[in-house]
C-alpha cells in the first residue's frame, strides 16, 4: 500500500488540496437534493397519508430508486444488502361516520406498527381520557374501540395505554396527540414508534377527528357508533435492504455518510431530505473529479423508524443489521460517521447543530462554525449523540459520529410536525438553509479526508464525567494521559497538513502511515471506552452508568424522609415516580407494568439496546398502590422498611459501578500511555 499511497498523495497535493477551498455548493445542488427528496416522499403505501415502512412495497420502491440514482450520479460498487427484519405495511385506515345532515363522511387514521384488518366493520368508540388504569373503572370496552389523549413528550409512549386497553378487551386504540408531538394544527395526525406487541393494535387521529368521536359519543350515551376500515399488516422475519455506493479511496479507512429512506407519513424532511442531501453531496464530489484518500461511502438504511416488534428498541434496525451482521468488518476501518438525519430545511427554523460523539465534538465545532460565520443561521456543536439516530450502533462498534441536529430554540418542526402528516413539503422549504447543510457536511467529509488520523479528543468524555462523578476512579491520571494522546493526534495532523502544503510527498506518506497505525490502535480503545461509559436511563437517554443509580438513591432517600413526616403524596408523586420505571407503576395496572418492565430487558436481546440498562429495575408497583390507599395519619413503617431495602440495593449497585469504573479507567490510562509511547 505504501507505494500506491505515495503516488496518491502526490496527486492529492497537486490537485485536490485546494479543489474546494472557499467554494459554495453548485447552483443546482439544492435542486437535485429537492428532486430526490420529493420523489421519495411521494412514495407511500397508504393513499391517504403515505407511509414507507420496513419491508413494505413503498420502502422497496424507494430503495430501487436510490440504487439507480447512486449509479446514475457515478458512485462505484453500488450494492443492495438485504437483512432480516420485521415488516409493516400500512395499506389503509379510515373511520366512517354520519354527520348532522345524515351524510356519510370519513376521516383518515395514521398508523402504528401493529396488526389489524377490519373491512367496513361497525364498532363502538369509548373515550377513556388519558388511557390510565383508573379510566376504565365502570366501563365495558370489550370488543370496542377506545379513544385516548396523549402527550408523548411528557407522559408515556403509545404502547403503554394501548396495552392497558388490550387487557380490558378493546379491539384497538385510537390515539390523539394533544401536545408533545404532532400539534402543528388540529388536523395534524402523528405517530411515534410503537415499542410493543403487534397484536395490540393502535391508530392515530387528529384533534379534530377525536372531537368528532367525542361529540358522537356524548350524543349516543357514551359510545360513538362508526365504521372502521383498516388494513395494517405486520409480518415477522421479513426483509428490508440497505443501499450503498462509494467513491473509492487510496486506503482502507472509510468516511461514512448516512441517511434513512423509510418514514412515517410522507416524511419529506425525516429523512427523505437526508437522502437528498447525502446524494447531492455525492454528486458534487463525483462531478468535481475528487479522488479521496479515504473511501467515502454513502449508505441509505431501511427500517430506521421501526423494524422489530415487541421491544423497547425497535428502531435503527437497518443500521444495526449492517454493522453487526452484514458488514461487521466496517467497524475496523470506519473513520467517522456523518449522519444526515436532522438539520431539516424547514422554513422558519434558524438554529442548527451538529451533535457529535464526545471525542469528535471539537472537530465538529472547528469545521462547522466557519460555515455559519455569516450569521444567517445559528450553529453549535454539542455532545453526546443519542440513541435516537441510527449512528448509535456504529458508535457502539467503535466508529465516532457527527449527526445533523437542531439547537435551541426548539425547531418548529420537531414538536409540531415530526412523524406527522405535516412532515410534507407544504410545511415550507428553506433552500438557503438546505445549501448550508450540503456545504457543512461536504466540508466535514473533505476535512476528514485531509487528516492523517481521526481527530479524536480522548479527554472530553471524562472531563464531562468528572464534573458529576462521585467515586474513587482516578480520573485526573486518565486526563493527564489522554491529554498526551490528544496532543499526539493533533501534532500528527498538523505535521501532515504542513507536508501537504509544502508538497513534501515523502513526509506526507510517512505521516499518513503513522496515522493509519494510530487509528488502528485507538479504534478498539474508543469502542471499549464507549462500552464502559455509556448506559441508558429508563427513558432511553444516554447517560453515564452511575447517573440513574444516583437518581434512585436521591429519590429513595427523599421518599423515606417524606414518609417519616407523613407526606405520602410527596413520597409518591415527587419521589418514587423518579425511581427507574415507576412513573408507569403509578398510572397503570400491574399486568401492564410487568409487561413493560419485562420488555426493557428480555425483549431487548438482539437489539442495539441490549444491556444498556445496567440493573434490574426497582419494582415498586405494590408499594406505591398501597400508599395510594393511605393518608398522612396512617403508619408507614412497613413501606419505609421496604424502601430502605431498595435503598441498600441501590447503594450496592453504586459501589459495584464505582469498582468497575475504577478498574476501567485505570486500564484505559495504561492503554493510552501505551499508544502515546508506542
Amino acid at each position: 500500500m505504501k507505494k500506491f499511497l505515495t503516488l496518491f498523495l502526490f496527486l492529492l497535493v497537486g490537485t485536490n488540496s485546494v479543489a474546494f477551498a472557499g467554494n459554495a455548493v453548485s447552483p443546482d445542488a439544492v435542486d437535485f437534493a429537492r428532486t430526490v427528496t420529493q420523489t421519495i416522499a411521494d412514495m407511500g403505501d397508504n393513499s391517504d397519508v403515505g407511509n414507507r415502512s420496513s419491508g413494505s412495497p413503498a420502502e422497496k420502491q424507494a430503495a430501487a430508486f436510490i440504487e439507480q440514482t447512486m449509479k446514475d450520479i457515478g458512485l462505484q460498487n453500488v450494492t443492495v444488502d438485504p437483512f432480516t427484519v420485521d415488516n409493516w405495511t400500512f395499506n389503509r385506515a379510515r373511520v366512517y361516520y354520519t354527520d348532522a345532515d345524515g351524510e356519510q363522511q370519513f376521516f383518515p387514521l395514521g398508523g402504528f406498527a401493529t396488526n389489524l384488518t377490519c373491512d367496513m366493520q361497525e364498532v363502538s368508540v369509548v373515550y377513556v381520557g388519558r388511557g390510565t388504569a383508573e379510566e376504565y373503572e365502570g366501563l365495558d370496552v370489550e370488543g370496542k374501540v377506545v379513544l385516548f389523549d396523549i402527550d408523548q413528550a411528557e407522559d408515556w409512549w403509545v404502547e403503554i395505554p394501548a396495552y392497558e386497553a388490550h387487557l380490558h378487551g378493546a379491539l384497538c386504540s385510537l390515539v390523539c396527540n394533544v401536545s408533545g408531538y404532532a400539534y402543528y394544527d388540529a388536523d395534524t395526525i402523528g405517530s411515534q414508534d410503537y415499542c410493543g406487541p403487534d397484536d395490540v393494535p393502535a391508530f392515530a387521529l387528529s384533534q379534530n377527528s377525536a372531537a368528532i368521536l367525542r361529540r358522537l359519543a356524548e350524543e349516543n350515551g357514551g359510545e360513538a357508533k362508526v365504521i372502521l376500515d383498516v388494513d395494517s399488516v405486520v409480518t415477522h422475519d421479513g426483509q428490508s435492504q440497505n443501499i450503498w455506493g462509494e467513491i473509492p479511496g487510496a486506503t482502507d479507512e472509510v468516511i461514512y455518510f448516512f441517511a434513512h429512506y423509510d418514514g412515517y407519513y410522507h416524511s419529506f424532511f425525516d429523512d427523505a431530505s437526508g437522502v437528498g442531501t447525502m446524494l447531492s453531496i455525492a454528486r458534487e464530489l463525483v462531478n468535481s473529479g475528487y479522488t479521496p484518500d479515504k473511501t467515502i461511502r454513502f449508505v441509505a438504511h431501511g427500517a430506521e423508524e421501526w423494524g422489530h416488534a415487541d421491544t423497547e428498541y425497535d428502531w435503527s434496525a437497518g443500521a444495526y443489521a449492517e454493522i453487526t451482521q452484514t458488514h461487521p468488518e466496517w467497524a475496523d476501518t470506519g473513520f467517522v460517521v456523518l449522519n444526515i438525519d436532522g438539520m431539516y430545511p424547514v422554513q422558519g427554523h434558524t438554529a442548527f447543530a451538529a451533535a457529535a460523539t464526545y471525542e469528535v465534538e471539537d472537530f465538529a465545532a472547528m469545521i462547522g462554525t466557519p460555515v455559519y460565520a455569516d450569521g444567517s443561521y445559528g450553529f453549535e456543536a454539542k455532545s453526546p449523540t443519542t440513541c435516537w439516530t441510527e449512528d448509535f450502533g456504529y458508535v457502539r462498534a467503535g466508529v465516532p459520529a457527527i449527526v445533523a441536529s437542531h439547537a435551541e430554540p426548539e425547531s418548529i418542526y420537531h414538536g409540531p410536525a415530526y412523524h406527522s402528516t405535516m412532515d410534507n413539503v407544504i410545511l415550507g422549504v428553506d433552500e438557503a438553509a438546505w445549501a448550508k447543510t450540503i456545504e457543512l457536511f461536504r466540508q466535514y467529509a473533505l476535512s476528514l479526508d485531509s487528516l492523517a488520523a481521526r481527530p479524536m479528543n480522548f479527554s472530553n468524555r471524562f472531563q464531562v464525567m468528572s464534573e458529576i462523578y462521585e467515586g474513587s476512579a482516578d480520573i485526573d491520571s486518565y486526563l493527564q494521559a489522554a491529554a498526551a494522546l490528544d496532543g499526539k493526534i493533533a501534532a500528527l495532523n498538523s505535521d501532515y497538513a504542513s507536508a501537504l502544503e509544502n508538497n513534501d510527498v515523502e513526509a506526507a506518506a510517512s505521516l499518513r502511515e503513522e496515522g493509519l497505525a494510530l487509528d488502528a490502535a485507538t479504534q478498539p480503545l474508543f469502542k471499549d471506552i464507549v462500552a464502559a461509559t455509556t448506559a441508558f436511563d429508563w427513558e432511553d437517554n444516554t447517560v453515564f452508568p452511575f447517573e440513574q443509580t444516583n437518581v434512585n438513591i436521591e429519590a429513595l432517600e427523599a421518599a423515606i424522609a417524606a414518609l417519616r413526616e407523613g407526606n405520602v403524596i410527596t413520597a409518591l408523586e415527587d419521589c418514587l415516580t423518579s425511581v427507574d420505571y415507576n412513573w408507569y407503576a403509578y398510572s397503570f395496572s400491574r399486568e401492564t407494568y410487568d409487561y413493560m418492565l419485562d420488555k426493557m430487558f428480555n425483549k431487548a436481546v438482539g437489539t442495539w439496546g441490549e444491556d444498556m440498562i445496567r440493573f434490574d429495575g426497582e419494582n415498586l408497583w405494590t408499594l406505591m398502590h398501597g400508599l395510594m390507599e393511605k393518608t398522612e395519619d396512617d403508619d408507614f413503617a412497613a413501606e419505609i422498611s421496604e424502601l430502605e431495602a431498595a435503598l441498600a440495593r441501590q447503594q450496592e449497585n453504586r459501589t459495584a459501578l464505582d469498582e468497575q469504573m475504577t478498574g476501567d479507567i485505570a486500564q484505559f490510562t495504561e492503554r493510552i500511555l501505551s499508544v502515546v509511547e508506542g
